[in-house]
């Protein structure tokens, strides 16, 4: 035993060990030139095959479609018996945020490299995430992994980081992207009250920030999905050369 090690006092080492990281992608149409890359991110318990129709309806065909999935496993709720029990994916439920904020961080920014390797152009990704990677895009977008601005992130019933509770100034790279936030009217996880303050403290971090509510519950609304299209479509040119209506 090592000196100053008691038998009975336990003590706690935190390791990092590799995990796979799998995703489903859609090569951008045409060849040659660099495209914009769209990440997306499926909610708690969802995976990657789930997102991915709706990823490719939503995203132009110029884009280079990535649907990412939570390095982290479960059972679907209510399917967690029997031989057969659903799998699902997450981003982290660790009573310490800032493990799950890591775990994140990682899988986009390798999610990232294996892009640009593939054409994708750093200078125009824009992140997608549905629900529980919501706040955890939003902070990425802060401090971009890859030293560049995000030019656009979308979040789907979703909610903002649990620290910002009044508007308050982001950062150069928040300051370089666009936002559009969309939720619904009757997410029992999102009510009415709760997301009253969205549209200002996204204004006041980001370049610029619009926040649609459409009807249903906690579930991507088939009524945004031209929404998003057209938002990712005004953020896909080369360069964005005036600020663009919200």
């Amino acid at each position: 035993m090592p000196p100053g090690e008691g038998a009975g006092e336990a003590r706690e080492a935190v390791l990092s060990v590799p995990v796979p990281l799998r995703l489903l992608f859609r090569p951008p149409a045409g060849s040659g030139r660099s495209s914009p890359v769209l990440i997306g991110m499926h909610g708690y318990a969802m995976d990657a095959a789930s997102l991915f129709p709706l990823l490719c309806r939503m995203a132009p065909e110029e884009f280079l479609v990535v649907s990412l999935q939570g390095p982290h496993s479960t059972f679907a709720p209510g399917a967690e018996l029997g031989p057969a029990a659903e799998r699902g994916f997450h981003w982290g439920v660790s009573a310490r945020a800032e493990e799950n904020r890591a775990v994140h961080r990682a899988a986009v920014s390798q999610a990232l490299r294996w892009a640009v390797a593939r054409r994708g152009d750093p200078a125009r990704v824009c992140l997608l995430g549905f629900s529980q990677p919501c706040s955890l895009n939003y902070r990425l977008a802060l401090d971009p992994p890859h030293g560049l601005p995000v030019r656009a992130v979308v979040a789907l019933c979703g909610g903002l980081p649990g620290e910002w509770h009044e508007p308050a100034p982001g950062t150069p790279a928040s300051r370089a992207t666009d936002v559009l936030h969309v939720s619904t009217d009757a997410d029992p996880f999102y009510p009415a009250a709760r997301i009253a303050s969205y549209a200002g403290q996204l204004t006041a971090r980001f370049r610029t920030a619009a926040h649609h509510v459409h009807a249903g519950g906690h579930r991507i609304p088939s009524s945004a999905v031209e929404d998003v299209r057209a938002f990712l479509g005004e953020r896909a040119a080369d360069r964005l050369t005036s600020t663009p209506d919200a």
